[in-house]
């Protein structure tokens, strides 16, 4: 009886190398997408880490230094001043795009003649290379020939005309409007998204109740978008802490470090000083800086969708 039971377990499906592989074809299917992640993510961030505790400047041998990199953020005073124009950043990126997506979210969610081409026209900018945005809206700043001064100049507006990226008390906020109107139709389409999952029976009922149109805006629409305002406000924040291409091609970092960033700065460091020990220490910093201002952010709306 034991050698019958034997016989079967060997011949048993469970037992064979056809069953073993079906098991294992799940991870067979990831494979490939595991490669790329730890060849271009997971490569590239332990490298950075060990990058980080060397003293290197891309020529000679390197060094190992320890924190010695790390020390050194503490003692340097444009990683304040850049700190403090990320927040600045982000307070009018996330706060701009919020708003004028919403606004036009609602606008375009309603029946409306063209609305498809309102919609494609109004998300262009987010298809746009960083490259031409930034080329584009230096001419536009421009204080000689530049369409703004020059619009401003005709209508008799002189003192509106303004050294844009030239003058260290608007330059950032010069480079704030380029980004909102940049992104602003990517969270414009997220919250169509979201709004054209709001039943339309709740309006429906709530008209019949005599709700006003602000009433309906307050009491149905805000509330059932707080899950895609978390998603938007998120993804601002994130961006505005990690934000290069406009800064640094309209005005790397001037005037006197007046648009001066924590990209621009580590960017800098490495590249244009080559201290590239510091320069990913420093990176390691923003990375930190970047996760935990979207955890908090995260906690915080949360927290106020469960009061």
């Amino acid at each position: 009886m034991a050698s019958i039971t034997t016989s079967v377990q060997r011949d048993s499906p469970r037992g064979s190398w056809g069953f073993r592989l079906g098991k294992l074809s799940p991870y067979l299917w990831i494979l490939p997408a595991l490669v790329l992640y730890s060849v271009f993510k997971l490569g590239p961030l332990i490298g950075g880490l060990v990058l980080s505790v060397l003293r290197w400047d891309g020529i000679e041998d390197p060094v190992f230094v320890g924190l010695q990199n790390f020390e050194r953020i503490f003692s340097d005073d444009i990683v304040g001043l850049a700190l403090t124009h990320n927040v600045l950043y982000a307070l009018g990126t996330v706060t701009g795009k919020i708003v004028l997506a919403l606004f036009l979210a609602l606008l375009l969610n309603q029946g409306m003649r063209g609305r498809a081409f309102y919609r494609t026209s109004l998300f262009m900018p987010v298809v746009m290379s960083f490259v031409v945005i930034s080329i584009l809206w230096s001419w536009l700043y421009n204080p000689d020939f530049g369409l703004i001064n020059s619009l401003f100049k005709s209508l008799g507006l002189d003192f509106l005309a303004l050294n844009w990226l030239g003058d260290t008390d608007i330059a950032l906020g010069a480079l704030i409007i380029v980004d909102i109107w940049k992104w602003y139709g990517f969270h414009m389409v997220i919250f169509l998204a979201g709004l054209q999952t709001i039943p339309v029976e709740l309006y429906e009922a709530a008209r019949i109740d005599g709700a006003s149109n602000r009433q309906q805006l307050r009491y149905i629409t805000l509330p059932l978008l707080k899950p895609v305002m978390v998603v938007n406000v998120t993804l601002s924040l994130a961006g505005a802490f990690n934000v290069f291409d406009i800064p640094f091609i309209m005005t790397q970092g001037g005037p006197a470090n007046a648009t001066m960033v924590m990209a621009v700065h580590i960017y800098l460091r490495g590249f244009k000083f080559y201290r590239f020990g510091y320069s990913a220490a420093l990176n390691y910093v923003l990375l930190v800086i970047v996760t935990l201002v979207s955890a908090l952010q995260l906690r915080l709306m949360s927290s106020n969708d469960g009061d």
